[in-house]
């Protein structure tokens, strides 16, 4: 243990201990309590496993690749290389789409990555038929493990945003829900180096002013929501002005922009006219 987080202190990550924790726990199996356990000693495989998933981690390989595991709400997801890695901010995109969803209700995650959002909202409101469309084969077979592993029955789609879900589907969906790339590429020098390197660069950039998906996005929608029905993105903290512009000249209706914990514009909503 203290060989591991001198070695990730050193690597400049922190918290040491607590990531040193995580490492070991991912490659044992074992509780917190029980790593502190006096006598409590690796066996030789185990030894160089941790070994070898610190060095990837005081290499700059971010912990959930390391670990292979991200939390998001309820769900413990399976993620690595080629996939991006949900953040907890999100979260708040799927309370947003939950409290437009109606019963029985119809939804659409577009561009879902790990199947994080389609996954929680699938799990949270059973009622609901749930679709999940993904560009990347890398990403979508990410979201194929996660929701065999979970035994879920949303559907997962290969295409481009909406391009490929059912015709019957077309101006009958309930929610449209993303959380899209909207990073500039303008941007990309100031993006933390472990982000930038490592994670997709699909899921992170979106033109040279990051809202090209998202106007493309709240345009098609506009094909497949039904009247009434919901458009739910996440934002850049600096697009809320612009996307909230957007919509409306769309012709949504209820446009608003919602905020995250640290009050920074993090949602834009409208309504299908």
């Amino acid at each position: 243990m203290a060989r591991i987080e001198t070695l990730l202190l050193k690597a400049g990550i922190t918290p040491a201990r607590r990531e040193a924790l995580w490492v070991i726990e991912a490659v044992t199996g074992m509780s917190t309590a029980d790593v502190f356990v006096p006598g409590e000693v690796l066996d030789e495989a185990q030894d160089h496993k941790v070994l070898e998933l610190a060095l990837r981690r005081a290499d700059g390989e971010p912990l959930q690749y390391v670990t292979g595991v991200a939390g998001f709400r309820h769900l413990e997801l399976a993620v690595g290389p080629g996939v991006f890695i949900p953040r907890p901010e999100t979260e708040l995109l799927v309370d947003r789409a939950l409290a437009r969803l109606p019963a029985g209700g119809r939804v659409a995650d577009v561009g879902t990555g790990s199947g994080a959002i389609a996954l929680a909202i699938a799990q949270e409101r059973p009622d609901a038929v749930v679709w999940a469309t993904e560009s990347s084969t890398e990403a979508l077979a990410w979201a194929k493990k996660n929701r065999d592993a979970l035994s879920s029955e949303v559907e997962l789609i290969e295409c481009n945003l909406l391009d490929g879900l059912p015709a019957e589907l077309k101006r009958a969906l309930d929610v449209a829900v993303s959380n899209p790339p909207y990073i500039a590429w303008s941007d990309r020098p100031s993006l933390d180096r472990e982000v930038a390197t490592h994670e997709p660069s699909r899921g992170l950039y979106s033109g040279d002013d990051g809202m090209e998906v998202t106007a493309r996005l709240a345009r098609d929608a506009l094909m497949w929501l039904r009247p009434g029905g919901w458009l739910v993105l996440e934002i850049g903290e600096s697009h809320g002005p612009r996307a909230a512009r957007l919509l409306e000249r769309l012709g949504y209706e209820e446009v608003s922009v919602g905020h995250d914990l640290n009050e920074r514009d993090r949602i834009a909503e409208g309504r299908a006219a």
